[in-house]
């Protein structure tokens, strides 16, 4: 069943219509200023933990080589596309989606919804599971929203589209439309205490809004936490997906790790892809020489990214 948030969308298209948009146009002004993640200067394409945004991918094996910081290469482009454009592109386009939120706060508050963002520690909301391992950052909790009882609070959820993707959502639902944004959501949900979620969604380009009431789902919750324990601590990279070869349009098109999967080129060098690195349950690295000799090595994140000259390619990633 998808529950469409209808009384949600016809309150933000009227209060959007009762002043021509001027309160919509003063939150802008307040709040773009605070949606750090469009303006950071020192954006960093290692991430230390597996993140909730990926773990319900189409593909596993994928999942996995991200975990592992098998390579750090521009995404893949269109077809024909350079190289350096689809780079530029994908940066312009997940600048676009930091910027986006700020709109759809903005739009919320306008229509007279509250959106909390930070705990009481003034820090963004954030969860986190096998010892700091697996988790994210969520875009908010939300309250007021009409297509909900008074007083309940649902977890924020908010998405670009292209106009074919945000066709396909409004055909058929979050769930089965998009189910890894879904399945983030149900890792959220759980962490944070909440049974609901609402996620608002916007066409890029026609602007038209789709909103959705999302309840939490424990069996997927369930599914992408084993997920996230296969990839973190397993030995063995996941299968590939039935249909994958390197033409395989998923392949080809949808991932950045074709390349290695299919042993076109070597990972990258760093611990992560060494076979002496290994993730503690407490949510440390550690470098397994060190260990055989009785002392503990602890890898920071830099020490992580440097490596060292006893590296040693783990067989999982040949």
């Amino acid at each position: 069943m998808v529950y469409k948030a209808v009384q949600t969308l016809d309150l933000l298209n009227r209060t959007l219509a009762a002043d021509n948009g001027n309160t919509f146009r003063m939150w802008l002004g307040r709040v773009l200023p605070h949606i750090g993640d469009a303006y950071r200067s020192d954006e960093d394409p290692y991430r230390t933990h597996l993140g909730a945004s990926i773990i319900g991918g189409q593909c596993e094996r994928a999942v996995a080589y991200a975990w592992r910081w098998a390579l750090k290469r521009p995404p893949r482009g269109r077809k024909g596309e350079r190289t350096v454009d689809a780079h530029g592109r994908m940066t312009r386009l997940w600048n676009r989606g930091h910027l986006e939120e700020g709109r759809f706060i903005a739009l919320l508050l306008t229509g007279g919804i509250a959106v909390y963002q930070q705990g009481a520690d003034g820090k963004q909301y954030k969860v986190s599971d096998l010892g700091g391992h697996f988790g994210g950052s969520c875009d908010g909790v939300v309250m007021g929203i009409p297509d909900l009882p008074p007083g309940v609070p649902a977890l924020g959820e908010f998405k670009t589209h292209s106009e074919k993707s945000f066709e396909e959502l409004v055909e058929k639902g979050l769930r089965l439309a998009k189910p890894a944004h879904y399945a983030q959501m149900m890792v959220y949900m759980q962490r944070m205490g909440l049974v609901c979620g609402f996620y608002l969604a916007v066409n890029k380009n026609t602007d038209e809004l789709y909103a959705e009431i999302v309840q939490y789902d424990r069996e997927v919750d369930d599914e992408m936490l084993a997920r996230a324990k296969r990839i973190v601590f397993g030995d063995k990279m996941p299968p590939r997906l039935r249909m994958a070869s390197p033409g395989f349009y998923v392949c080809k098109y949808m991932c950045d790790f074709t390349d290695v999967c299919f042993s076109t080129v070597k990972p990258d060098r760093s611990c992560r892809t060494c076979q002496h690195w290994f993730p503690m349950p407490d949510g440390t690295s550690q470098c397994a020489l060190g260990s055989a000799y009785g002392n503990i090595v602890t890898l920071d994140k830099a020490a992580q990214i440097a490596g060292c000259q006893q590296y040693t390619l783990a067989p999982m990633l040949k």
